[in-house]
């Protein structure tokens, strides 16, 4: 079994994608544990400016435990520093993770991987700023599921190991059946159809199969 800091003997959720105040009330009635928000990555219809990132880790500073993680696309050390001026907890780092980012940041880092690259993960299990790795589909915030079966051999060297791509709540508790992650982490599979916003009800659902996924 895998030693993971944050996890209390419970699958970890991870939301991501998140955009007003509104949506940071839901992930605070439903105890999640990682709030993501997506920074600098215009192509993203989720991205926010630093201004409303600030606002929204101050709400969630105020008297909650959840973990603000800024999710990103191959970040400059500028960026990362912003982040954590911010007060992020974490940076999640897709696309490429140059050595200067990770050598100079101050922010642990969630590095994510797609189906494609997987075979680079030996690279970065010596890095001591590494706190965990997110698996996601061939082409990330896709809403796609991938073949979980392509992650039975991952050696995460004791990090914090967070499945994502394609989950909701129609299948995440076959995906926690399968593939036992320390956290699953969703951003499309609990919005409105049509992705015009997080869905309050998706989010209890997704939450409540979670926490009782072994029941089923």
């Amino acid at each position: 079994m895998r030693f993971v800091t944050e996890n209390r003997g419970r699958t970890l959720i991870k939301i991501c994608g998140i955009r007003n105040r509104e949506e940071v009330g839901y992930l605070i009635e439903n105890g999640v544990d990682f709030a993501g928000m997506v920074m600098f990555f215009p192509k993203s219809r989720r991205c926010i400016d630093e201004q409303t990132a600030a606002e929204l880790v101050k709400v969630l500073g105020d008297g909650s435990d959840i973990k603000k993680t800024a999710v990103v696309v191959s970040p400059t050390a500028e960026q990362v520093r912003k982040i954590a001026d911010i007060g992020f907890d974490y940076v999640q780092v897709h696309g490429e993770l140059t050595e200067e980012v990770m050598e100079n940041s101050p922010l642990p880092i969630l590095k994510a991987f797609n189906v494609s690259d997987l075979g680079e993960i030996e690279r970065w299990n010596g890095c001591e700023k590494i706190a965990g790795y997110v698996f996601d589909a061939a082409d990330y915030g896709s809403g796609k599921t991938f073949d979980w079966s392509l992650l039975e051999n991952i050696d995460t060297k004791g990090r914090m190991f967070l499945l994502a791509g394609g989950l909701s709540p129609e299948n995440v508790i076959e995906a926690v059946k399968i593939v036992h992650p320390d956290g699953v982490d969703v951003s499309s599979g609990v919005e409105f159809d049509g992705g015009s916003g997080k869905d309050p009800k998706k989010i209890r659902d997704f939450c409540s199969f979670v926490r009782n996924a072994d029941k089923w």
